[in-house]
């Protein structure tokens, strides 16, 4: 199923463009309207179907693979059923859905280049080993990895992480959340696309930040375009920078348009 042509014409314009640069006025369109938002899935999926990581994912899941599910709408509608009071890691330890989430993600070319931006940057500092806080599949581990660190990754013991070591030509070290106590200290925190699912950021990466040289997140002046999701948390860029202040943790110096912030001892 691909979008028709009738229905294409503009639609593939925009949202390359979306794809491209992003847009806010298309976001929130895409939030309102039903119709676009089912094309603009479907032009997602579309271009995801030709990469290797779409064959992996397939391979992965089996006779359970489904094409065109709309992963953020299922998010969505997981959460609100959740059970009153449940775990934020109970939700991702189980969620399928955030699989594919990631993947299309990744696949499309709607997420960044975060490791294009940051990989020389770590090379700059020195940087040996860094933690992948909230690794997920593995879209920047991987490599990060073959640009010659030593990584360990960090996430609930979930489907994505089990897509994660389906996938890697490298032995892959991923460790829980609540077990970061119990490793020695890293040059680096790699930490994008999870800090705002933090219900408490300094519980959950106090004792890193205490002890890193080089905390790496992705463009916090950047929109999110993900208001409404309950399992986002609004969080500024003021007040990350507060709080990576008392640990001792100052700006990098990177270009405003770059897709990463990085802070450093």
């Amino acid at each position: 199923m691909r979008l028709n042509p009738p229905e294409c014409t503009h639609a593939r314009a925009r949202f390359a463009t979306y794809l491209r640069e992003g847009c806010d006025t298309t976001r929130d369109h895409l939030r309102g309207c039903a119709p676009c938002r089912r094309a603009w899935n479907r032009y997602r999926w579309n271009i995801a179907a030709t990469t290797p990581l779409y064959a992996d994912l397939r391979a992965f899941l089996g006779t359970s693979f489904t094409p065109f599910l709309d992963s953020s709408e299922v998010l969505a509608r997981e959460w609100r059923a959740r059970s009153p009071g449940e775990d934020i890691g109970d939700f991702f330890r189980h969620s399928t859905a955030y699989l594919y989430n990631l993947v299309i993600w990744q696949a499309s070319g709607h997420r960044p280049d975060y490791c294009a931006a940051g990989i020389p940057l770590l090379h700059q500092l020195g940087v040996r080993t860094v933690l992948d806080f909230g690794c997920g599949i593995g879209n920047d581990t991987l490599p990060l990895l073959d640009a010659g660190f030593q990584v360990t990754g960090c996430d609930y013991d979930s489907p994505s992480t089990a897509f994660l070591r389906h996938r890697s030509r490298h032995a892959i070290n991923v460790v829980a959340p609540d077990n970061i106590h119990t490793l020695p200290p890293f040059d680096a925190v790699w930490i994008i696309d999870t800090v705002d699912h933090l219900p408490d950021i300094d519980a959950a990466i106090g004792p890193l930040m205490r002890t890193t040289q080089v905390l790496v997140c992705e463009n916090l002046a950047v929109p999110r375009g993900v208001t409404g999701k309950g399992f986002h948390r609004p969080l500024t860029l003021t007040q990350f920078t507060e709080l990576a202040s008392r640990y001792g943790l100052r700006p990098a110096p990177l270009p405003a348009e770059s897709p990463i912030m990085a802070w450093q001892r």
